[in-house]
């Protein structure tokens, strides 16, 4: 059994009122605090997508996957187990605090957390967005996709293909920049639905254990009119307009609080799981896209 698709991320940072400020003003999301203080970003039918939590350090706490039923579930924390992978069981103070009915957490060989849980709870209330954002992309898909530093590359895919489930989609393999740097390499992974990628793995450490993580709108209009409030508030940018190769997503790319940044996009590829073939990449672009590393 595998995990169906990426349900939520959490985040921590040192000023959460951050994040529901560009949540609402910029992303076009819905936002709530909760009792503890902590940030919940919704972009559909369920309680929040991103759920941020006050933090020293501005970085990812974890990834969490979806699985469709119990079975499921049980199954994928046996593997973990009998793998002698390290898991917690999530108390049901914590699960409630996602909207759970329950969860595990691990980490992977590179030190990222992750989490699975099945059913979620308070889902049904309707999303409308403050900016007139219609909808963003989610459904069978889950909320988008996350990219993740894993130096230890191929240890950290067979982990994911192994333990979770999750199938490789891409290999995308670039020069690195600078003479003497080395390759930029990018393994991309599908959980079982159409979705390109809901994970990827970046050969390279990032202190904030995150790359960038996506959000997908249903028309290119929406991409526009956000990056139109991006330029207008004066956030910088991590990437310029442009269609990438692999998963055809038309995006840019902005940093958000903490530096943390997000991916804006539209028109990504959906699978055919009964046919799809991984593919095997040397070009991230068809255009656009001019990167601005920190």
């Amino acid at each position: 059994m595998a995990v169906s698709r990426l349900g939520y991320i959490i985040l921590g940072t040192q000023n959460p009122s951050d994040w529901e400020t560009f949540g609402r003003d910029i992303l076009g999301t819905m936002a709530h605090v909760n009792d503890s203080g902590d940030v919940g970003l919704k972009i559909d039918d369920h309680p929040f997508r991103i759920l941020v939590s006050e933090s020293a350090q501005d970085s990812l706490l974890s990834t969490a996957w979806e699985v469709d039923d119990l079975d499921a579930y049980e199954s994928i924390l046996k593997r973990l187990s009998d793998g002698r992978a390290e898991v917690e069981l999530g108390t049901d103070a914590d699960a409630a605090k996602r909207c759970v009915s329950q969860f595990f957490r691990s980490t992977d060989p590179a030190g990222n957390g992750f989490e699975v849980y099945h059913t979620r709870t308070n889902t049904g209330e309707p999303f409308r967005s403050a900016l007139d954002v219609p909808e963003f992309v989610t459904g069978e898909m889950g909320m988008g996709h996350v990219v993740v530093p894993a130096p230890n590359l191929d240890e950290t895919r067979t982990f994911y293909e192994t333990m979770l489930g999750l199938r490789l989609s891409d290999d995308l393999t670039m020069p690195g920049g600078p003479e003497g740097a080395p390759d930029i390499r990018i393994y991309f992974f599908h959980a079982e639905n159409p979705r390109h990628h809901s994970l990827a793995l970046f050969n390279q450490p990032v202190p904030s254990k995150i790359v960038h993580f996506m959000l997908e709108v249903s028309n290119v209009d929406e991409v526009g009119k956000c990056l139109d409030r991006v330029n207008a508030a004066d956030i910088p940018l991590m990437a310029t307009l442009g269609r990438h190769c692999n998963d055809n997503m038309l995006s840019f790319y902005a940093f958000g609080p903490g530096q943390i940044p997000v991916e804006y996009g539209f028109d990504g590829y959906q699978l055919d799981l009964e046919t799809f073939e991984p593919t095997v990449s040397t070009k991230g672009d068809h255009w656009g896209h001019v990167y601005n590393m920190p």
